[in-house]
């Protein structure tokens, strides 16, 4: 049985530092941005990535790409 992956949406998540709380523990907010084009480079979306960084008030701790993935049977 083959099986055929179809990117079906395509996100950006911004993971961002929100300081520490009572505990000393890290609080990691997030902002995720839709639409992105299933299409676009990896180092596309890193760039927009960055650009949408240096917008927001806080830092940024980790910058994720996130796929939807549909898994097709061949038949």
């Amino acid at each position: 049985m083959a099986v055929n992956a179809v990117t079906k949406d395509s996100k950006i998540k911004l993971n961002l530092d929100g300081g520490v709380d009572q505990k000393g523990k890290q609080i990691v907010k997030s902002k995720t941005y839709s639409k992105v084009k299933t299409a676009a480079t990896n180092e596309d979306v890193y760039s927009v990535a960055k650009t949408l960084a240096n917008l927001q008030k806080m830092p940024v701790v980790s910058i994720r790409r996130i796929d939807e993935i549909e898994l097709v049977e061949n038949i």
